[in-house]
């Protein structure tokens, strides 16, 4: 790979890619706020008599707490159930609604829900149906079609794949269509 195109290979890459930023700040705050109160704990107790009588009243039932079993197995589900949370956050890839293409000449990055609006555009004008009656939904791998008929018209479900097939090769995207046809129409 040369230099050429690993920018913009890098560059498409965090455009389909969604950051860590909501999770990292929010166990920032959650973090902060702990050593803030720790911090102001500390400060009390070692400054106020009264404090630390108040904090022993508060801390009396936890050793009792901590010798029952079924206690400290909640507490440790508790925890470990946060720590693969979090560390599901870490390593699983977020993906955002994207898809990308490079060529030779340019980068593409296209919303997920553009191109399910091309490919019903493209299959309502196809198959001779109201756009409004053609709705797409773009998975992973596959573009799901579902065509409401008008009443007393039959639709044809392999022009409607073929037209989706043809959309989806004309911008680049290999994504295999499925055609589900309603079988109650809808009054025109």
């Amino acid at each position: 790979m040369t230099t050429n195109t690993a920018t913009p290979r890098r560059l498409l890459r965090r455009e389909a890619r969604a950051t860590r930023r909501g999770p990292a700040i929010a166990l920032a705050l959650v973090l902060t706020l702990v050593l803030a109160l720790l911090l102001v704990g500390v400060a009390a107790w070692a400054l106020d008599e009264g404090f630390r009588t108040q904090a022993a009243a508060w801390f009396a039932p936890v050793p009792a707490l901590l010798q029952m079993p079924s206690a400290v197995i909640a507490i440790g589900v508790v925890l470990l159930l946060l720590a693969l949370l979090l560390f599901a956050l870490a390593v699983l890839p977020g993906r955002r609604a994207r898809r990308t293409r490079l060529d030779t000449r340019a980068a593409l990055v296209i919303d997920d829900g553009v191109l399910a609006d091309a490919v019903a555009d493209g299959v309502a004008r196809r198959i001779g149906v109201p756009r409004g009656q053609v709705g797409v939904t773009v998975a992973r791998r596959a573009a799901l079609i579902r065509v409401t008929p008008t009443s007393g018209v039959p639709v044809d479900a392999a022009a409607a794949e073929e037209a989706a097939a043809r959309m989806l090769d004309e911008v680049g995207f290999r994504l295999s269509p499925r055609v589900q046809v309603e079988r109650e129409g809808v009054i025109a």
